[in-house]
């Protein structure tokens, strides 16, 4: 009696700090705990004696076409002049690997995921969670509401006027030819201190498909992810007009124009 009295009111303080979390992140009030919980649980965090237990790659998988519908649908009504090459690269500026791991931390997902994995190697743990729950919504609330839940968060973290005024670099070029083509491109930066007191030391490795296809230095994180990008660029170039590379996309092109479509 006392521990299952102990148990439920564990479980109602879960509630409360999850449902504080999606209040304030997407202002909207949960009704199903049970899918955020899940939406929220790493495979990492089911026990073995748990099988019965769903972690959240279900929910990760529908969020991220829930978040791909959510993102063209906003882009094609607030440019209605522009092409289908500045609206790839807007939704992969909004939409990449990279992106969703830093607004998951921005909205302090960490406080209220359920994960074992380390933080040194938790990869694309948060921005997983994040695409989860974005499937929990969709479930709990319908396609309306968490449509205007993800756009009130968008809003909230980022400027797209700032977004449009990017250069296109090999950076963001790398990652728009990840979005069209369904590569997953992510950058990992680590810090060398730096030598006699002159700072820091940043490098960069940019990976598709878990595969590391560019590495880079420099002493700003910005600085190496560009280098980085630029190496993996050129090796994509170059498989592809030595004709490798035929796999599910195209090496993305060096001009500023209207990307290739598959």
């Amino acid at each position: 009696m006392i521990r299952s009295l102990l148990l439920r009111a564990r479980a109602s303080a879960e509630d409360r700090r999850i449902a504080a979390w999606v209040k304030k992140s997407f202002g909207v009030r949960p009704s199903n705990f049970t899918l955020y919980r899940q939406a929220l649980r790493h495979s990492s965090a089911v026990p073995d004696d748990r099988p019965d237990l769903a972690n959240n790659e279900r929910l990760e998988f529908l969020g991220d076409a829930v978040l791909d519908a959510v993102v063209g649908s906003l882009l094609f009504e607030k440019y209605p002049k522009e092409g289908e090459g500045f609206l790839t690269r807007m939704r992969s500026k909004l939409v990449s690997r990279q992106q969703l791991n830093e607004l998951a931390h921005r909205v302090g997902i960490e406080h209220v995921i359920e994960s074992n994995v380390t933080r040194g190697h938790e990869t694309s743990v948060p921005g997983n969670a994040l695409e989860a729950t974005f499937g929990a919504l969709y479930l709990d609330k319908g396609f309306d509401k968490a449509r205007k839940a993800i756009v009130r968060l968008i809003a909230s973290q980022y400027d797209l006027r700032a977004l449009e005024k990017e250069d296109r670099d090999n950076k963001s070029r790398l990652l728009e030819w990840g979005q069209k083509n369904k590569k997953r491109v992510e950058f990992h930066l680590t810090e060398e201190g730096g030598r006699g007191g002159r700072g820091k030391t940043y490098v960069a490795e940019v990976k598709v498909d878990g595969q590391v296809q560019g590495k880079g230095r420099g002493n700003s994180k910005k600085k190496a992810e560009q280098e980085a990008a630029d190496q993996a660029f050129a090796e994509i170039q170059e498989r592809r007009s030595q004709g490798r590379g035929r796999g599910r996309g195209r090496a993305p092109r060096r001009s500023a124009d209207r990307p290739e479509s598959d």
